[in-house]
């Protein structure tokens, strides 16, 4: 048999497990002392046992007393923030944007900065993944937007922007002699990966790759752990990683394309507005007046 709660019978209990005593919760809750009692008695007989031992002037919560108090606690918590949502005058439209993590740390904080400063009342989720999934996401109507680089430029972009593509390193990493250049990529199918390897091979540079990972944070610590260099977009290179540009060891790399995609569905004003902010981030790093660090020193890796 179903028991039919109510929330201030909740209220009651939580208010009595945590006061005490029935006197102090009738007094928090402004009712009377018998009311307090008939609820907390409805509820131990719905119960079908005691909440409560009554111990002098105090009430000592039982095992099943605490168990119903911490689920308790939940229910109120999700009753509280529902009736708060539902008061709240503020519209706020929610906006589901697929990033990778690379371009999420990189390009997104300005972006929700200057969104938020045009007035843009917005809930904002985001999901990290590899542009290949986001893209398939996206088909899916799964999320609102999306910024991927992906092999061929999609025809109904919102906008493209070619963002250079930087050689990364940690500034203690120094190819051995003799050994070939050490890749730190994403997984295949990754165009930064591509990028790499073509560049390398074009000027017959031996390369392998000594560590792959799905996210930024496996990119980054394999590059903080001196295994190698990896290509990172203009903007997005972590400050104590080295950014550089062809030298004796290292071939120019490309610009490639980041592209703002939305999904079939209507996007919203706020939507637009945070579409718009985000061209604006993107082509302030494709114009960025970066200052990369070119090594003088010639190295030999024949």
């Amino acid at each position: 048999m179903l028991m039919d709660i109510d929330v201030r019978q909740l209220r009651s209990f939580v208010t009595i497990y945590e006061r005490g005593s029935l006197s102090r919760a009738a007094e928090h809750l402004a009712c009377t002392q018998a009311a307090m009692s008939m609820r907390l008695k409805w509820l131990e007989s719905e119960m079908g046992e005691a909440l409560f031992l009554r111990q002098h002037h105090k009430l000592e919560p039982t095992f099943k007393g605490t168990e119903f108090y911490a689920r308790a606690l939940v229910v109120l918590a999700a009753y509280d923030e529902m009736i708060s949502v539902t008061r709240s005058t503020l519209h706020r439209s929610k906006v589901k944007i697929g990033i990778p993590d690379d371009y999420a740390l990189g390009f997104l904080p300005q972006a929700l900065r200057a969104a938020k400063s045009a007035g843009a009342q917005i809930e904002i989720e985001i999901v990290c993944d590899l542009s290949a999934n986001l893209a398939a996401a996206l088909n899916r109507q799964e999320v609102d937007l999306a910024i991927v680089t992906l092999a061929s430029r999609p025809i109904q972009a919102l906008a493209t922007i070619d963002v250079p593509l930087k050689w990364v390193k940690d500034p203690a990493y120094v190819p051995a002699a003799g050994r070939p250049i050490g890749i730190v990529a994403y997984p295949e199918g990754c165009l930064f990966r591509r990028a790499m390897i073509e560049a390398l091979d074009e000027t017959g540079t031996p390369w392998a790759v000594l560590a792959q990972s799905r996210n930024r944070a496996g990119i980054v610590s394999a590059l903080r752990g001196k295994l190698g260099v990896s290509a990172m977009a203009l903007g997005t290179v972590p400050h104590d990683l080295m950014e550089l540009m062809e030298n004796a060891w290292l071939p120019s790399l490309p610009s490639l394309p980041i592209s703002i995609l939305a999904s079939n569905k209507a996007l919203s004003s706020e939507g637009r507005q945070l579409a718009e902010a985000l061209k604006a981030a993107l082509e302030q790093a494709s114009s960025a007046d970066a200052s990369p660090i070119r090594e003088s020193q010639a190295l030999s890796i024949s």
